[in-house]
């Protein structure tokens, strides 16, 4: 799970009185000013031990406090509008004229899910469909949006009798590494490639099991260097803009084909 992620995901669902959720929400209030704060600033700004610091950095995902103020560093050096995926003209024309930016902005989600529509080779999710129910052991993994439309699919995939696994920590992703073999299958769903972003490490280490490995992407372009047992392309184009559409389409779809898998001759 992504460092914000688990923050959030603490911060949503645990007391306010505990250690944990004061240290979180402290990171939460100070995201910008975190780079520049040592352990002993840290421990002294919420009163706690630099060792209750250790071991929350450690709890939300970092080896050492090193990885922490370079992660956020990194996170603070991304833009406001990166992070939204605006361009100076869509900043421009929301501030000045946000009739005409909502109906551009909805007409490229619609033209996104046409293209969706069809760019989606069905045989080839036919295909996806019959692997995952031969497979042994099946993980969807994705990052952040990703991820969670993985669960969906794990809830979805339940109610119809087929285990599926999701990774959100390292000890997951290491799990699934040393334990599934040739029999078992991965799909990673990755919205532009920040999956090989963050988890590079992780997918080198796949490539070496020989492990059958699916990609779905709304990424057009960038894909063909990876090397996939199957690839399903959701769009024929690369727009940042218009969040996870195609890959929610995609989830829906999949899900709703694997319950008719018994009954279908494919």
């Amino acid at each position: 799970m992504d460092p914000i992620t688990k923050l959030y995901s603490y911060f949503n669902t645990e007391n306010s009185q505990s250690t944990y959720y004061k240290l979180t929400e402290f990171v939460l209030e100070n995201v910008k000013r975190l780079p520049e704060l040592s352990i002993s600033d840290f421990a002294e700004a919420t009163f706690v031990s630099k060792a209750t610091i250790t071991r929350f950095i450690h709890f939300i995902g970092f080896e050492n406090y090193h990885e922490f103020k370079k992660y956020f560093r990194r996170l603070n050096s991304n833009s406001r509008l990166s992070f939204l995926k605006l361009t100076n003209h869509e900043v421009n024309q929301i501030k000045d004229f946000p009739a005409d930016f909502l109906q551009q902005y909805t007409q490229q989600i619609i033209q996104a899910i046409q293209d969706t529509a069809q760019t989606m080779n069905l045989e080839e999710i036919d295909l996806l469909v019959q692997a995952v129910n031969k497979a042994e052991h099946v993980a969807f993994l994705g990052y952040s949006d990703s991820n969670i439309i993985a669960k969906d699919i794990q809830l979805g995939c339940l109610a119809i009798g087929k285990k599926i696994e999701v990774a959100e920590s390292s000890e997951k992703f290491s799990d699934i590494v040393t334990r599934f073999s040739e029999q078992d299958l991965i799909v990673i769903l990755s919205n532009y490639g920040n999956f090989f972003n963050h988890y590079q490490s992780f997918y080198d280490l796949l490539l070496t099991k020989n492990i059958p490995l699916v990609l779905v992407t709304q990424n057009y372009s960038s894909m063909d260097s990876f090397r996939f047992q199957q690839t399903i392309y959701l769009t024929t184009k690369r727009q940042l803009n218009i969040g996870n559409y195609p890959m929610r389409i995609f989830s829906e779809y999949f899900v709703r084909r694997m319950m008719f898998y018994e009954n279908t001759t494919f």
